[in-house]
């Protein structure tokens, strides 16, 4: 912090005073024409920033030392996708002058030898794109900004699609190995 080299999280003013909603144009203010962000909308937006940057640098890494040319360009894909995400939601703090994280690239070495299998960071990454739909979801529930939850519901359908992509070409290395199951009681019954 001292050196600057981290930055700091956006900080909200504290409430002088409580405050009520009056009228329902708060609500429909958020359906695109109110201007500022809420303290959950700025929660969200920094968490999902700042795990797309982590993704970048991960992207990054794990592209430099992938064996399979497919799994590379995989990961090259996955890094195009966070950065746009980035870019997009990165906007909003800024139209409120509020600070969004810095990337981690820099932190990545320059060696091309993995210390893993292409299979365990395949893995990694797709566990990593579960979790940032999940953070995606839980941003859509509490906003409530119509252009907002619009972006982040895009957002999921596109990292869903390269999750999609993902797993076939993991299906195809013979990589993904089937997750335990619930027992089938219908077809136990039948016997």
């Amino acid at each position: 912090m001292d050196k600057g080299l981290a930055m700091r999280p956006p900080v909200i003013p504290y409430p002088q005073k409580l405050e009520f909603v009056h009228k329902q144009s708060f609500i429909l203010e958020g359906l695109g024409r109110r201007e500022s962000l809420t303290g959950t909308e700025v929660t969200n937006l920094y968490a999902n920033v700042l795990t797309n940057r982590i993704g970048v640098a991960i992207t990054t890494a794990f592209s430099q030392v992938a064996k399979s040319k497919k799994v590379r360009k995989y990961f090259l894909r996955g890094k195009d996708v966070s950065l746009k995400h980035i870019k997009v939601l990165s906007s909003y703090l800024e139209m409120d002058s509020l600070a969004f994280p810095m990337g981690f690239e820099q932190e990545v070495t320059d060696s091309n030898e993995s210390p893993f299998s292409d299979k365990l960071m395949m893995f990694h990454f797709n566990l990593m794109i579960y979790a940032g739909v999940g953070n995606y979801g839980i941003a859509i529930s509490e906003s409530q900004k119509t252009d907002l939850v619009v972006d982040y519901s895009r957002f999921t359908v596109e990292v869903l699609k390269l999750s999609e992509d993902g797993a076939n070409l993991m299906i195809e290395n013979e990589w993904l190995e089937q997750p335990p199951l619930a027992a089938n009681r219908r077809d136990l019954a039948k016997n």
